[in-house]
């Protein structure tokens, strides 16, 4: 084994099928929990620690496989509450190791890190063969220009709407106001269905289509209204009637943490304190001193002190949430707008228990429906199998993926002071994705909402400075990461684009004027996406990560993959890549579902004979 790595990279498990026997039990079921060892090692004995009503339990473990070079442990687990946390003590003569979810070290950790079980959870049965498509609706594509907003149709503060040409570059703030318009509708988007379909979409996220002012309609005015510049509701049924022919999945965007100025509630609020409506918002000193989003006046935000305001957004048959899941619409989930501050005013904190309302009123209504939280920082408390199915994975895949390939984290997109520039190491990357990813149940972390970019981040091709190895790098990275995969409209085909509005041109419909072989790439990895058991339903273990190379494993009974992405440049003396810590023996070969080349595993490696610059494998493991 190659000296970098200590025997402990071969102590493995997930939450996967491979090593809990039913991933998805029920309250009071009993589960087989396993732990592979691979390698030489000094273990005289390993204890699975569970912790049942808060007591620590002690099991024994005892192997039940004992290979050439391999052992399985194995012991049962009894699932006697919603959350079963358990973890791993391993006695060696230099003393114990602890192996939890956030790793294996001889320090033991706190009880958050364990690995948890959930009983009784109800996964969306669709979402793990999704691969989603956002869409950003007046940038897409005008179906019908007859409903296109029209200069100066409306005033914002001194600022009058622009009725753009399809194509022209979307205005900075200052000029724009988000208030220029390109046309872009629902009809757009059925007309398009075709084009999503053959890319290997199956799962549509649009951006607000309610009723609005703005061009990203995050300033609700009518929850209750499709807006009638994007087609109106009937567009929508539209939609979901040509989404239905091909088996397409819809959530939609909704801003349960504030609404905008001009819609009724608020407007009526501001107008009498007497208003029935009033108590829906926070006023310091009524009528124009309110509490909104990060100080935006446009935006005041919810005060969840209401029970009546809750009943009206999710709880009542009636609510804004509960409306648009049935027919004729039809949705199949919800994206919660800045998720991470719902509920949240100061001395008043309601999210976990507006996250838990929340989830118990749609479910009780969609039990399949997906419930997606917009999260740029720590999601994990919310992801815990009681609030929201999945956030999206900016922090557990987006940056470490950005910081990697690209040396930009969060603060270039912004050009803060605070910004880093500096290339991430693939053994800090690892760390930062086996952080996030372990703070929440597997089966959660398969439900993430993982993603290269959005209407909120710069573009992938402008973030690596328009290097199309690296792109092509962080396209295999996306489609085979444990969670689901989404593409933001555009960067199948390589459209360039800054921060915000820049990341919101318009689509680019000229097939001359596409990158191709990004296109095709994307295409075929969306079709691999759904049909590979070990990217549909596989564990995830990373093998090796340092410098410019990263190396994962995606294994599910059926399947063995491993991932290789080189980052850095021309790297003629090529790489030894060590796979026993997979448990993949010697003469297996390992064939490269990209470009067809194959490799034969020697002494526990791979040689890579040349590296180049952006190189991305997914290699099939065949054993001998």
């Amino acid at each position: 084994m190659p000296p970098s790595l200590h025997w402990t990279a071969g102590v493995h498990h997930d939450g996967s099928a491979l090593f809990v026997s039913n991933p998805t039990p029920a309250l009071g079921e009993t589960v087989t929990i396993s732990l592979r060892v691979v390698g030489k090692t000094p273990i005289r004995g390993v204890f699975l620690r569970s912790c049942p009503d808060g007591e620590p339990w002690m099991i024994e473990m005892q192997p039940s496989l004992i290979q050439e070079n391999t052992v399985w442990y194995k012991a049962d687990l009894a699932v006697t509450m919603p959350v079963n946390p358990y973890r791993f003590k391993l006695i060696t003569p230099e003393g114990a190791y602890y192996f939890t979810a956030l790793g294996i070290s001889r320090a033991d950790a706190p009880d958050s890190g364990d690995f948890k079980l959930l009983a009784d959870y109800p996964a969306p049965s669709w979402i793990k063969g999704a691969v989603f498509y956002e869409i950003f609706p007046d940038r897409f594509h005008n179906g019908d220009p007859s409903n296109d907003v029209r200069d100066g149709e409306w005033e914002v503060r001194g600022a009058k709407t622009k009725h753009r040409p399809w194509g022209e570059m979307p205005l900075h703030y200052r000029e724009g106001r988000t208030l220029d318009f390109y046309g872009g509708d629902l009809q757009g988007i059925t007309r398009k269905i075709d084009y999503l379909h053959d890319l290997g979409v199956n799962a549509l996220y649009l951006t607000p289509i309610f009723s609005a002012r703005t061009n990203h309609r995050y300033d609700i005015m009518d929850f209750f209204e499709v807006d009638p510049h994007l087609g109106g509701s009937e567009a929508l049924i539209e939609l979901r009637a040509g989404l239905d022919r091909v088996n397409m999945k819809l959530i939609l965007d909704v801003t349960l943490n504030h609404t905008g100025w001009f819609h009724p509630w608020f407007q009526a609020a501001q107008a009498s304190k007497d208003s029935s409506y009033y108590e829906f918002f926070t006023f310091n000193n009524h009528p124009n001193d309110y509490v909104s989003w990060l100080g935006h006046a446009s935006l005041p935000k919810w005060n969840y002190r209401s029970q009546k305001l809750r009943d009206q957004l999710y709880r009542a048959e009636d609510s804004v949430l509960r409306y648009w899941l049935r027919s004729p619409f039809r949705i199949d989930g919800w994206r919660l707008d800045v998720a991470n501050m719902q509920g949240k005013q100061g001395a008043v904190q309601l999210g976990h228990e507006i996250g838990r309302e929340i989830r118990a009123a749609i479910k009780g209504h969609s039990p399949d429906a997906y419930l997606l939280g917009e999260h740029f920082h720590d999601g994990t408390p919310h992801l815990q199998g009681d609030e929201l199915d999945a956030s999206m994975n900016y922090q557990g895949f987006t940056f470490p993926v950005r910081r990697f390939l690209a040396g930009k984290d969060l603060g270039a997109d912004w050009n803060a002071n605070w910004a880093d520039t500096h290339p991430l190491p693939a053994e800090f990357a690892a760390k930062q994705i086996s952080r996030f990813m372990g703070a929440v149940p597997w089966v959660i972390a398969q439900q993430q909402f993982n993603l290269l970019g959005s209407h909120d981040t710069t573009r992938i091709m402008t973030v690596l400075d328009g290097d199309r190895a690296l792109t092509r790098l962080a396209v295999v990275l996306l489609m085979t990461f444990p969670g689901v995969p989404c593409i933001y409209y555009g960067d199948e085909i390589g459209m360039t684009g800054g921060n915000d509005p820049f990341n919101r041109a318009c689509m680019i419909w000229e097939p001359e004027k596409w990158d191709r072989d990004l296109y095709d790439l994307h295409r075929k990895l969306a079709a691999l996406r759904k049909s590979a058991p070990a990217l549909r339903e596989g564990g995830f273990q990373v093998l090796y990560a340092e410098g410019s190379l990263l190396v994962y494993q995606r294994q599910s009974r059926e399947q063995q993959l491993v991932v290789i992405g080189w980052r850095g440049g021309h790297n003629p003396l090529g790489a030894r890549i060590p796979l026993w810590p997979g448990d993949i023996a010697d003469g297996s070969v390992l064939h490269d579902l990209i470009s067809g080349a194959s490799f034969t595993v020697k002494d526990g490696v791979i040689n890579l004979l040349e590296l180049s610059h952006g190189m991305g494998l997914i290699l099939e493991v065949t054993h001998p």
